[in-house]
């Protein structure tokens, strides 16, 4: 089976997704001892995390662990220029990963226009350069590999920036490390039993969607990047309890759709009562049409953990679902042209 054999995995894995998937523990452990000097945190009205794609996805992930713990609003800006609250009182965080992306370059220019505190966060590009030249302060990451492969250079330092004065739980990197470290010998291409080959098998040739409550919904979102990126599949993501009052009627029609279909139900402890309840009335009806229905449960003791350890099995998952598809999960061709063609028009 592809799945198991190494020799077969780098016909198809010709960049070595693999390598950067495995050594995420490595890329943590590095990514929060990376300097991020120091920014005033005083009498700030609102965050604004300004990114796309890849980079994206840390700001919701920051923004979960925000709302958590504070009550400064954190808006996650995936456009061009900036929301109309983003004032001198904001913080507004730009990051892209190759510091070339077009729409956050554009927002980061606003925030510069309305004396926005900026910090910006890239492996270089024109990022740094206006960076540099406007006097913001940029933290600098390793480059050279893609950027969803990047989510812990990109998240651990605005995290640290974030807890220091109290916007987010204390964590423990230690753990996140270890925790890590541990996943990859559960979901490694040599281990047994092992849940996100399953998990990829059962995908393979279907219609796939993703529920989660809102606390996992960061996690969801990277399920379906990452399995669009990496496994050039289709997914579908929704979240309780809004699905409940609308998105509940479309498991009819189109009826092959329906039929060729898998649910997963991302899940945590810290789901709202009424959230596990609809998720169990909901999994009772779509398995009433014969539609499969997979839970799948965080891990892990604080906000931090639990959210990781799914996004680590997703990035897994879609890995090994590339392979069935006979797909390189660094190619992303389509992506390159539309950005060559957008640079010369």
């Amino acid at each position: 089976m592809i799945t198991d054999n190494r020799k077969l995995i780098e016909k198809i894995d010709k960049s070595n997704m693999l390598g950067l998937i495995e050594n995420f523990d490595v890329q943590c452990l590095q990514a929060y001892s990376i300097h991020v000097g120091d920014i005033s945190m005083e009498n700030i009205n609102c965050f604004v995390f300004a990114g796309m794609g890849g980079s994206a996805i840390v700001g919701d992930i920051l923004k979960q662990l925000v709302e958590d713990c504070s009550n400064i609003p954190f808006i996650v800006h995936r456009d061009y220029a900036l929301p109309s609250c983003a004032t001198d009182k904001s913080l507004v965080f730009a990051v892209s990963y190759s510091g070339n992306t077009e729409e956050t370059l554009s927002a980061f220019r606003e925030a510069i226009k309305r004396n926005s505190r900026v910090v910006s966060l890239s492996s270089g590009g024109d990022l740094e350069k206006v960076s540099k030249k406007e006097g913001v302060l940029h933290i600098k990451i390793p480059s050279g590999q893609p950027p969803r492969c990047s989510l812990g250079y990109m998240f651990f330092p605005l995290a640290k920036i974030l807890e220091k004065p109290g916007y987010i739980r204390p964590f423990s990197i230690k753990k996140i490390v270890e925790m890590a470290g541990n996943l990859r010998n559960v979901y490694g291409i040599d281990s047994k039993n092992n849940m996100a080959k399953t998990i990829a098998h059962a995908m393979h040739n279907k219609n796939i969607v993703i529920y989660s409550g809102k606390f996992l919904a960061p996690a969801a979102l990277r399920w379906k990047t990452q399995i669009a990126e990496n496994s050039k599949q289709m997914a579908f993501v929704n979240f309780f309890p809004e699905m409940n009052h609308n998105e509940i009627m479309a498991w009819n029609y189109p009826f092959d759709f329906v039929k060729n279909s898998i649910v997963f139900f991302l899940r945590d402890s810290n789901d709202n009562d009424r959230v596990k309840l609809r998720m169990e009335l909901i999994a009772d009806i779509l398995e009433k049409k014969g539609i499969p229905v997979h839970e799948v449960l965080s891990e892990g003791n604080d906000v931090v953990e639990r959210i990781f350890s799914l996004i680590i099995l997703g990035d897994w998952i879609s890995f090994y679902l590339a392979l069935l598809n006979g797909e390189d999960p660094t190619e992303i061709k389509e992506i390159t042209y539309l950005k060559k063609e957008l640079s010369s028009a």
